[in-house]
């Protein structure tokens, strides 16, 4: 997963101080994040097909179960977007707009 991915580049963040090395670093950061537009099309295409009825766990009424499924969608998007937002030369790319 995305955020799988993101934790996985912070932890060698560190490894990698040479500039050498940084710009591959910068390079998988990339990759990630256009994995991410994907997600997010995904996740998209999910929200369009479901949500005239979308799964509702257990023990949920049907409004609060419809704006938690929402919520963990949003979610989703949101948390790994944080994370770029501290990379602002891949944002800045022209495969950040």
């Amino acid at each position: 997963s995305i955020e799988n991915a993101l934790k996985q580049f912070h932890q060698f963040k560190h490894i990698f101080l040479r500039e050498s090395l940084k710009a591959g670093l910068d390079s998988k950061l990339i990759v990630i994040f256009l994995n991410y537009g994907l997600e997010i099309e995904r996740m998209h295409d999910l929200y369009e097909k479901m949500k005239k009825n979308p799964p509702i766990q257990r023990n949920f009424p049907p409004v609060a179960g419809r704006i938690n499924w929402m919520q963990n969608l949003l979610k989703r998007i949101e948390e790994p977007m944080k994370q770029f937002q501290e990379h602002q030369n891949v944002l800045a790319g022209k495969d950040g707009k």
